[in-house]
């Protein structure tokens, strides 16, 4: 009888009931796809730092990453490589000999970090040809043929078939130059690495370098199901003793980071967005008590206890957040399949995301989860707006509240 009754009581103003399940509806599906687009953006930072820089895996001399000195190698690469090539859980492996030095044109010179390729590797790695928008990849033939950033190009004011000189120190810590000759100039979505990284053949850079030919200074393994990274760290780990193995969340604690932390996200922005609905919900439902309180005052006055007054009101408030957050969750979901499909493109603010490693195609997403959580918030934000309404009806007096007029 009580849910019949708290159900007639929302839509005797029809206006008012409309206008509060229309604002869950909105608040709801604001959530939704503010938390979709941030996991969109994130996501997309995360697949292009892993399938355009990072890799899974790298593996690398203990003491490399800390001295950044070419002398120190992984020995047998060549046996280590063709190892986890056969390994059917990885799709794709390259080793790369890695030097810091400075690149010089006719104008000026810059700091960069050099590394030494073999070209057919890093087209199944890292997608390198897919990125050089003017001249060709590794294509003349020659060795001293120069993979350099459109940004590090207008730097150094240089153009195709420019010659440049590296200058670094080989592994007998002796300063070595070589001329290089521009075959390609490639754009990645990361403004910032672009300005920093070229790309040699190895063999050229090792003879350079005088390090031997088992010897690389990194190795990097593409896997074909993330959920397999720990067993395949492991198997790296005992087919390299020795070595430093670790995955892109350890490479780049950043994006390892994000994804732990996103849960907490999705909590604040909800937490945030429903706060702001509160109020509206409190008013409204403050509003359909003071206006009845003749009613309220009679229903008290022919036996409606305290208890059941608070709990009509409280339903009544349940009601509305029912109606409103499936069809927000509803609303939400829609709009992250359909713009998870067509993507947002947000290409005037391209050039400041390109410097954070961000596409300007932006692709919403949410983990079922999510919609959970929002939705279990939701109606915990209902139960709490009804309580001070029904509070207030809770005070009133039947025989004052009969003769209210």
């Amino acid at each position: 009888m009580l849910f019949q009754i708290a159900w007639r009581n929302i839509w005797r103003n029809k206006s008012r009931s409309l206008v509060v399940i229309g604002s869950i509806i909105l608040g709801v599906w604001a959530g939704i796809f503010i938390l979709a687009f941030i996991w969109g953006l994130y996501q997309n930072n995360i697949n292009e730092s892993v399938f355009k820089q990072l890799s899974h895996i790298q593996i690398h001399h203990p003491t490399f990453l800390e001295e950044n000195d070419s002398k120190y190698a992984l020995s047998n690469s060549n046996e280590i490589v063709n190892s986890l090539k056969a390994d059917n859980r990885i799709a794709s492996v390259s080793s790369r000999v890695i030097a810091t030095g400075m690149i010089s044109s006719p104008t000026t010179a810059s700091g960069v970090k050099i590394y030494g390729i073999h070209p057919n590797s890093e087209i199944t790695q890292i997608a390198l040809n897919e990125s050089v928008k003017e001249g060709a990849y590794f294509d003349s033939g020659k060795e001293n043929e120069l993979l350099i950033g459109e940004k590090l190009a207008k730097k150094l004011k240089i153009k195709l078939k420019s010659k440049v000189v590296l200058t670094f120190s080989n592994v007998e810590s002796e300063i070595v130059s070589g001329a290089f000759r521009i075959g390609g100039i490639y754009k990645t979505k990361n403004s910032s690495l672009d300005e920093v990284n070229v790309y040699v053949q190895q063999n050229y850079l090792r003879k350079l370098l005088e390090l031997d030919a088992s010897k690389t200074n990194e190795i990097a393994v593409l896997i074909k199901d993330e959920g397999q990274l720990d067993s395949i760290k492991k198997y790296s780990l005992a087919l390299v003793s020795g070595s430093k193995i670790e995955d892109w969340k350890e490479l780049s604690p950043e994006l390892g980071m994000i994804i732990e932390s996103f849960n907490l996200y999705t909590y604040i922005l909800t937490g945030i967005i429903l706060l702001a609905l509160t109020f509206g919900v409190i008013n409204t439902m403050l509003m359909s008590v003071l206006e009845r309180i003749r009613e309220l005052g009679m229903l008290m006055a022919i036996g409606l206890n305290k208890r059941k007054i608070f709990l009509m009101i409280m339903l009544e408030t349940f009601y509305l957040t029912l109606v409103g957050c499936p069809i927000g969750l509803f609303i939400g979901w829609l709009s992250v399949t359909l713009l998870g499909k067509t993507g947002i493109n947000i290409a005037m603010f391209s050039e400041g995301l390109q410097s954070y490693g961000f596409n300007s195609m932006i692709y919403p997403s949410l983990e079922n989860e999510n919609y959970i959580i929002i939705g279990g918030m939701c109606l915990i934000t209902a139960i709490l707006s009804a309580i001070y309404p029904a509070y207030k009806a809770l005070q009133l007096n039947p025989s004052e509240a009969i003769r209210k007029i």
